[in-house]
């Protein structure tokens, strides 16, 4: 392996309602606890989780902590979800960057190590609550 820079756009935000509408990717995935606002995109309160997939719509559709998710809501709050294109070969490097750094409550895999070389991360796109730019080390 070798020191890679990687960039994600991230698109979103999608409610539970909206899970029809989320584009059918490969790639990464971002579960927010969030306020509904009537007509328009939810507003996102907290990062919960990020994952990857081959198909980004039904991995949050049928995901095993999909209750996990829920219980971390407040009153009012409901899950929000974006999305971004990764193909299979960088999917694991980018979720692992992601969550060393965020350490979202419900993640447990590459909270406390990461396990791939030195990962520069360009994020654009719908980025609230991530960090726009950072760099992982080596930590297993």
């Amino acid at each position: 392996m070798s020191d890679q820079i990687l960039s994600l756009k991230l698109l979103g935000y999608w409610t539970d309602e909206q899970l029809g509408d989320i584009p059918d990717i490969s790639g990464i995935f971002c579960v927010y606890a969030g306020t509904p606002a009537g007509e328009g995109e939810p507003e996102v309160e907290r990062l919960l989780y990020i994952g990857e997939s081959g198909d980004v719509r039904q991995r949050i559709r049928h995901h095993e902590l999909r209750e996990k998710w829920s219980g971390q809501l407040e009153s009012g709050q409901v899950l929000c979800y974006s999305v971004a294109a990764a193909t299979y070969v960088y999917r694991e490097r980018l979720e692992a960057a992601m969550v060393n750094l965020h350490k979202p409550p419900v993640n447990h895999d590459y909270i406390d190590r990461f396990p791939f070389d030195t990962t520069e991360m360009h994020l654009r796109g719908r980025t609230d609550k991530l960090v726009s730019q950072f760099i992982v080390e080596r930590a297993d």
